[in-house]
Protein backbone atom coordinates (compact mmCIF):
# COMPACT_ATOMS: atom_id res chain seq x y z
CA UNK A 1 0.00 0.00 0.00
CA UNK A 2 1.75 3.42 -1.38
CA UNK A 3 0.78 6.56 0.76
CA UNK A 4 -0.51 9.81 -0.78
CA UNK A 5 0.22 12.74 0.77
CA UNK A 6 -1.44 15.92 0.00
CA UNK A 7 0.73 18.37 -1.06
CA UNK A 8 0.70 21.76 0.83
CA UNK A 9 0.01 25.14 -0.66
CA UNK A 10 3.47 27.29 -1.12
CA UNK A 11 3.10 30.29 0.97
CA UNK A 12 5.25 33.42 0.81
CA UNK A 13 4.59 36.27 3.16
CA UNK A 14 6.03 40.09 3.17
CA UNK A 15 5.60 42.94 5.61
CA UNK A 16 5.92 46.47 6.07
CA UNK A 17 6.66 48.29 8.97
CA UNK A 18 4.62 51.50 9.51
CA UNK A 19 5.24 54.38 12.56
CA UNK A 20 3.35 57.05 13.44
CA UNK A 21 5.54 58.96 15.39
CA UNK A 22 4.47 60.38 18.85
CA UNK A 23 1.69 63.51 18.42
CA UNK A 24 1.36 61.75 14.89
CA UNK A 25 -1.60 60.76 12.96
CA UNK A 26 -0.80 59.10 9.65
CA UNK A 27 2.14 56.76 8.06
CA UNK A 28 1.57 54.96 4.78
CA UNK A 29 3.98 52.81 2.72
CA UNK A 30 4.04 51.05 -0.90
CA UNK A 31 4.70 47.52 -1.17
CA UNK A 32 4.92 45.05 -3.97
CA UNK A 33 3.01 42.00 -3.57
CA UNK A 34 4.44 38.95 -5.57
CA UNK A 35 2.04 37.03 -7.66
CA UNK A 36 -0.26 34.98 -5.87
CA UNK A 37 -3.35 35.27 -3.88
CA UNK A 38 -3.72 36.71 0.06
CA UNK A 39 -5.03 34.70 1.95
CA UNK A 40 -4.29 35.89 5.42
CA UNK A 41 -2.77 39.01 7.01
CA UNK A 42 -1.16 39.43 10.67
CA UNK A 43 -0.32 43.04 12.94
CA UNK A 44 2.59 42.75 15.60
CA UNK A 45 2.62 45.42 17.76
CA UNK A 46 5.31 46.71 20.08
CA UNK A 47 5.07 48.95 22.57
CA UNK A 48 1.96 50.45 24.50
CA UNK A 49 -1.62 50.02 22.85
CA UNK A 50 -2.68 53.67 22.43
CA UNK A 51 -6.46 54.69 23.49
CA UNK A 52 -7.38 55.78 20.23
CA UNK A 53 -8.96 53.80 17.41
CA UNK A 54 -6.22 53.35 14.58
CA UNK A 55 -7.29 52.06 11.42
CA UNK A 56 -5.02 50.17 9.69
CA UNK A 57 -6.16 50.17 5.45
CA UNK A 58 -4.91 48.82 2.04
CA UNK A 59 -5.43 51.17 -1.12
CA UNK A 60 -4.61 49.67 -4.61
CA UNK A 61 -3.79 53.05 -6.47
CA UNK A 62 -6.18 55.18 -4.11
CA UNK A 63 -8.90 53.30 -3.85
CA UNK A 64 -9.74 51.01 -0.91
CA UNK A 65 -8.68 47.67 -1.44
CA UNK A 66 -9.31 46.54 2.26
CA UNK A 67 -11.16 48.69 4.32
CA UNK A 68 -9.68 50.53 6.88
CA UNK A 69 -10.40 49.06 10.72
CA UNK A 70 -8.84 49.55 13.96
CA UNK A 71 -5.55 47.28 13.61
CA UNK A 72 -6.23 45.17 16.44
CA UNK A 73 -8.71 43.29 14.44
CA UNK A 74 -5.34 42.21 12.35
CA UNK A 75 -4.18 40.71 15.36
CA UNK A 76 -2.96 36.95 15.53
CA UNK A 77 -5.52 34.79 17.24
CA UNK A 78 -4.10 31.62 19.49
CA UNK A 79 -5.49 28.19 18.36
CA UNK A 80 -5.77 25.72 15.43
CA UNK A 81 -3.55 26.28 12.49
CA UNK A 82 -1.34 29.03 12.38
CA UNK A 83 -3.10 29.75 8.83
CA UNK A 84 -6.45 30.64 10.67
CA UNK A 85 -4.95 32.60 13.36
CA UNK A 86 -4.41 35.23 10.93
CA UNK A 87 -7.26 37.90 9.80
CA UNK A 88 -8.57 36.14 6.47
CA UNK A 89 -8.32 37.79 3.18
CA UNK A 90 -8.92 36.83 -0.73
CA UNK A 91 -7.23 39.57 -3.00
CA UNK A 92 -5.02 39.09 -6.25
CA UNK A 93 -1.48 39.80 -5.03
CA UNK A 94 1.14 40.93 -8.11
CA UNK A 95 0.87 44.39 -7.72
CA UNK A 96 2.13 47.96 -5.58
CA UNK A 97 -0.28 48.38 -2.71
CA UNK A 98 -0.08 51.12 0.28
CA UNK A 99 -0.67 50.08 3.47
CA UNK A 100 -1.86 53.41 6.04
CA UNK A 101 -2.44 53.84 9.26
CA UNK A 102 -4.41 56.64 10.90
CA UNK A 103 -6.02 57.83 13.27
CA UNK A 104 -8.41 60.32 13.80
CA UNK A 105 -6.91 62.66 16.62
CA UNK A 106 -2.76 62.60 17.49
CA UNK A 107 -1.39 59.57 19.25
CA UNK A 108 0.21 60.40 22.32
CA UNK A 109 3.22 58.12 22.32
CA UNK A 110 2.92 56.99 19.28
CA UNK A 111 2.60 53.51 17.94
CA UNK A 112 4.77 50.76 16.09
CA UNK A 113 3.52 48.17 13.68
CA UNK A 114 5.01 45.55 11.55
CA UNK A 115 1.69 44.39 9.03
CA UNK A 116 2.45 40.38 7.31
CA UNK A 117 0.61 39.37 4.40
CA UNK A 118 0.51 35.40 3.63
CA UNK A 119 0.07 34.86 0.32
CA UNK A 120 -0.15 31.34 -1.88
CA UNK A 121 1.62 31.31 -5.01
CA UNK A 122 -0.13 30.43 -8.23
Amino acid sequence: MQLKFKQMPQYRHKKVNLTIAAAGQLDEKKVNLPSGTCVGMAVIKTGAAPDEFVDLSILDNGSELVEGSDYRFYEKTNGGRWIDSLRPMSFDCNRDITVRLSADNAIAAGLKLQVIFFIIQN
